[in-house]
């Protein structure tokens, strides 16, 4: 009899855990993952009832509490590619997309031959901008499979990611396209890439070739169908364009250069009501886009807003002009960067503090400009502005004066300084080349303008 009771004892757990997972399955059948939750205890390790919670916990978007989980049975196995890649699905889902490529790049090195691994292994490389990993493992996943036009496209990818650094890496981009796409010419991703990569290089015939080409099959490819459309635009068949994007809104496309260049066609087609109708949503989505608020006047002017055909191209002219203060702002900032560029031209920085006082009318300006020009031995403009600075210094600046209005021994102004200045370089100039009337005017001179460096 005890022999009975003591094995109906070391049975009852089994029965009772058996029993907490039928229950937890059937809560995750019914979506109902607040038991699975509350029932299952955190981070336990067990390999049957912690994936269900670390599932149930993903599903309720509680991603960081699921890493947890996940990572509770990796300390036991750190070969389970199950683990590993729902870990990576949890980064993913995060952003974390560097510690998901980790997961996914394990993943690769303990079955090279899945492909799935290896797809999303350098998806997630793309998605980190790690362009040159996404390359070398593309390579990897070639050297295994050479007629996989997945494994090309991703190639493609990695190499327009990194022609942003090096425009030579596009040639090699369209290369590797271009060899996907004799594999699958079905694969609308791939023809988006090549389409984008011809209306990029106003090669638009070619764009509508290979999209006329792939709508034959495929008529509903949003990214293929908004290249065509866009060509179609640049090759100024309006007509066309308009069908096209006209089909995109009735996907439900209304995505922003949707919205602005079938408005941009309908108004050069002559349907300036149809324009203005798009243009406004377009103008909704980016209200500072110049070119949208342009056509958008012109489109209410040619219908029934004539006023507001005013009122948008003035808006217009507000973002093209700056004010007053924002080009106040604009060269305190570009003052501030010569000030640091220590071997920039001199002259430069000369005519950059001239075209900036009308704006900041700081006049301590002319006083910078005239010991550069005196730095340069160009004493006749150093001495004009010498004088144009002391001119402009109020009186009470003038002398360095104590709280009760006494001078300061010892302590020189700007003003002081210039005056002496002024004083010696004329002296010495009486004593070189004699007296003489002219000497003393501004010579101009001309200086080409140069970007910073």
């Amino acid at each position: 009899m005890k022999r009975i009771v003591t094995l109906l004892l070391s049975i009852l757990p089994l029965w009772v855990s058996a029993q907490t997972e039928d229950e937890i399955r059937k809560a995750m059948e019914a979506y109902d993952y607040e038991t699975p939750i509350t029932l299952i205890a955190p981070a336990s390790g067990d390999s049957v009832l912690t994936p269900l919670r670390a599932q149930a916990l993903k599903a309720m978007s509680r991603h960081a509490e699921a890493l947890k989980e996940w990572n509770s049975l990796l300390h036991a196995d750190s070969t389970n590619t199950k683990v590993l890649i729902e870990l990576a699905e949890c980064y993913r889902l995060t952003n974390r997309t560097q510690d998901a490529a980790l997961c996914y790049g394990k993943a690769v090195s303990l079955q090279p031959a899945n492909k799935f691994f290896r797809q999303q292994y350098i998806r997630t490389l793309l998605a980190s901008e790690k362009y040159e990993a996404a390359r070398d493992a593309s390579h990897a996943w070639l050297d295994r499979d050479t007629l996989s036009a997945t494994g090309y496209k991703f190639l493609g990818m990695a190499y327009e990611g990194m022609a942003a650094d090096d425009p030579e890496m596009l040639g090699l981009a369209f290369f590797a396209y271009n060899s996907a796409y004799r594999r699958d010419s079905l694969d609308a991703q791939t023809v988006a890439h090549i389409a984008s990569i011809f209306v990029d290089n106003n090669q638009f015939a070619d764009a509508v070739d290979v999209t006329e080409t792939y709508r034959l099959t495929d008529t509903l490819s949003i990214d293929v169908n908004r290249l065509n459309a866009k060509a179609y635009c640049m090759l100024k068949d309006y007509k066309k364009a308009v069908e096209r994007y006209e089909a995109l809104k009735a996907m439900g496309d209304r995505s922003f250069t949707t919205l602005y260049y079938l408005g941009v066609s309908q108004y050069v087609d002559n349907w300036p009501y149809g324009a203005r109708e798009n243009l406004l949503e377009a103008h909704k989505k980016n209200p500072m886009d110049v070119n949208v608020l342009y056509y958008l006047a012109k489109s209410c002017a040619r219908s029934s807003w004539k006023e507001e055909g005013v009122a948008y191209m003035n808006k217009a002219f507000d973002i093209v002009v700056p004010t007053d203060s924002m080009m106040t702002r604009l060269y305190d900032g570009l003052l501030e960067c010569y000030r640091f560029h220590t071997k920039a031209d001199p002259y430069e920085k000369i005519e950059v503090m001239k075209e900036a006082y009308p704006y900041t009318k700081k006049y301590t300006l002319f006083y910078q400009i005239a010991y550069i020009y005196d730095h340069q031995k160009d004493y006749a403009n150093a001495v004009h502005y010498y004088e144009k600075y002391m001119a402009l210094v109020p009186k009470n600046k003038q002398v360095a004066l104590d709280d009760e209005g006494n001078p300061i021994p010892n302590v020189d102004t700007m003003y002081q300084k210039a005056r002496r200045r002024v004083e010696k370089i004329k002296v010495e100039d009486f004593f070189r080349n004699g007296a003489h009337d002219d000497y003393f005017e501004p010579k101009p001179i001309k200086v080409e303008k140069k970007q910073l460096k």
